[in-house]
């Protein structure tokens, strides 16, 4: 299974096209780093994330406390692996980002065009409305209503590819690409209404794909990610696209 996601989002540009990083990034509680300071930048990172957990519009940083998608798909794979799914979420909501704390940071100096961010979440919750049929580590599954992941102590990299454009003699980023990896100790999966609202199949189903969380997470984790790749390129490329990266640093 392959998952995509389709969001909708409005093209946005910055309030004025160019925001001054000053006016944004330079608040007294927030200090510029040098160009290549990991431990600093990943500081300064969870001071935004303390700061400001419901977003900030001046740089176009979205609500942390809730992401929403209009469609995560899922394509069917060949019938010799253990996953054998058609697979959508509608009227996905994603909650839990605002606890975040950084870890760690590469990139983030002043010639490189990649970044990558670690961050460690307690609580990451998606909802929606599904639709599944196949079949989940070799388990027939098939219904359609409100479901639910809760994934407990995630480890997420989001790694960002990207080139340089010159606006006003000043380098912005341009976005190739974005990726995200997510690795969970634990998942809870809750599926309402399936095999036509039977509740104790519902149950059993729900129950047999918690207890084997991580067996069924190594075998659609990699194509999730895949989506959940749109979520991060949602939160982190407006900001970083709307401000001068000539002025990201102190030096």
């Amino acid at each position: 299974m392959k998952l995509l996601s389709h969001i909708s989002v409005r093209a946005q540009s910055c309030p004025n096209q160019h925001v001054p990083v000053e006016v944004t990034l330079t608040a007294p509680e927030i200090e510029k780093c040098k160009a290549g300071d990991h431990v600093c930048v990943t500081q300064r990172i969870n001071d935004v994330i303390r700061l400001y957990p419901e977003g900030n519009p001046l740089f176009k940083m979205p609500n942390l406390k809730l992401i929403t998608v209009d469609r995560l798909a899922g394509t069917k794979i060949a019938s010799n692996t253990p996953l054998q799914l058609k697979f959508q979420l509608f009227d996905v909501k994603l909650t839990g980002l605002d606890n975040a704390k950084a870890l760690s940071v590469k990139g983030f100096e002043k010639d490189t065009q990649y970044h990558e961010i670690e961050l460690q979440v307690p609580i990451l919750k998606i909802i929606g409305r599904y639709e599944i049929d196949g079949k989940l580590l070799l388990l027939p599954i098939k219904g359609n209503g409100n479901g639910e992941f809760i994934f407990k102590d995630v480890r997420i990299t989001g790694k960002h590819k990207f080139n340089f454009e010159k606006r006003d003699g000043k380098n912005y980023i341009k976005t190739v690409s974005f990726s995200t990896s997510i690795e969970p100790e634990s998942v809870t999966f809750k599926f309402e209404n399936l095999f036509g609202g039977n509740k104790e199949l519902t149950d059993a189903t729900n129950k047999v794909l918690s207890d084997n969380s991580l067996d069924v997470w190594n075998a659609m984790g990699e194509q999730f990610n895949s989506g959940l790749g749109q979520l991060y390129r949602k939160i982190m490329s407006p900001g970083m696209e709307c401000l001068s990266y000539d002025d990201f640093f102190v030096d």
